[in-house]
């Protein structure tokens, strides 16, 4: 008996997306007391709350536009483990996600919840928290081919917190993950509901922050070298919508945070040095066009199983594939079909797979999981 489970994936094909090079234009630099600015909450165009990364004080500092720390309020009941990313909800409420995890072996991943900052005028605050396990990690830490499970980016949506890897993995398979979390207090599974391919390097494919505009329905993503945005999902499935490549014209340092100030307008931080803070950045895409993806981009792309044999889909149409891989979630080639609507499964072992598939030039990828 043979069970294929098939978690849809719709991933970026980079040679498909629109492109733009883009420059950053350098607003101010940070106070000396955030030498290491690893998240970010615009209030308004002149203020932004942000915190420092792993080991350092456990405050959220508001910030204005002059460089100039306005308020810090200390987290009094919670320590700064791993600090990695800021996000917002409807209600004004603040999410810092203290699950930063570079060797993916950390059993007390939380992301702790503060009352709208602006509103409360002491010095200090306690918060609710959120302890979270991932529901695919049974190894602390897994094996190096697997050590994806290191989150620096989050994003609130309709009562959920939408957690991105910042895959670590060697070798180095390109994905990020994508987690779900009921965004309540107490003990909660971090489900995986999708996964993107970024690129073959970490530059282009490590995620280390997350914005989302929930007035038009738009999700970004950062990674050392571009900003990768998705319009038009539907619900939640962002990696579904339309999808624009902002690729840095010059490398702005370590750049660790980003949220939107209107839309098409980030501001974004780097992290400094021993001996000074790094920058504000604004990034403005006003006037860059966000051409539609081709129609072969919005076909979707799935399988159906039937014994060992997996037939390839697209909008429900078996269709011959130039070029056809498999590979296992560690990001080893298992094997390589040519001119294929569809691919056999003997031999290969149970576990979770990637499918990758092109058609007219155009990548299309599918977790699949395959239980015999």
């Amino acid at each position: 008996m043979f069970l294929l489970s098939v978690c849809p994936v719709f991933l970026v094909a980079q040679q498909g997306a629109t492109e733009h090079n883009i420059d950053l234009r350098a607003i101010v630099r940070l106070p000396i007391q955030l030498k290491e600015s690893s998240g970010i909450v615009v209030e308004n165009p002149d203020k932004f709350w942000t915190h420092n990364d792993a080991g350092n004080t456990n405050h959220l500092f508001a910030v204005d536009t002059s460089g100039n720390i306005v308020k810090a309020l200390k987290i009094s009941n919670v320590q700064n483990i791993d600090w990695e990313d800021l996000t917002i909800d409807a209600d004004r409420n603040i999410y810092i996600n203290d699950a930063g995890n570079n060797d993916s072996d950390r059993e007390d991943l939380a992301i702790h919840i503060i009352p709208d900052p602006s509103q409360h005028n002491d010095d200090s605050i306690e918060a609710q928290s959120i302890n979270f396990v991932f529901e695919d990690q049974t190894a602390f830490p897994p094996p190096n081919s697997n050590r994806n499970f290191d989150i620096e980016a989050i994003v609130w949506a309709n009562d959920t917190l939408n957690l991105f890897t910042k895959n670590r993995s060697n070798p180095f398979n390109g994905f990020s993950k994508m987690y779900r979390l009921p965004a309540q207090p107490g003990n909660q599974i971090a489900r995986l509901t999708d996964s993107i391919y970024l690129g073959s390097t970490s530059a282009e494919a490590r995620v280390t922050a997350a914005a989302m505009n929930p007035e038009n329905s738009v999700l970004a993503l950062l990674t050392a070298n571009k900003i990768v945005e998705f319009r038009n999902f539907s619900g939640t499935n962002f990696f579904s919508g339309q999808s624009t490549v902002f690729r840095f014209n010059t490398q702005p340092g370590q750049i660790e945070a980003i949220d939107f100030v209107r839309d098409n307008v980030y501001y974004l931080t780097t992290e400094g040095s021993s001996n000074q803070a790094g920058f504000l950045y604004e990034a403005d895409l006003s006037g860059l066009t966000h051409i539609e993806k081709t129609k072969e981009l919005q076909q979707k792309f799935s399988t159906k199983i039937n014994g060992e044999v997996i037939y390839l889909t697209l909008d429900g149409k078996e269709t011959p594939f130039e070029f056809v891989q498999l590979f296992s979630l560690s990001g080893k080639e298992l094997r390589q079909f040519n001119d294929v609507q569809s691919i056999h499964l003997r031999g290969i072992p149970s576990g979770i797979l990637i499918v990758k598939a092109n058609y007219r030039g155009i990548s299309y990828s599918q977790i699949v999981q395959f239980l015999r």
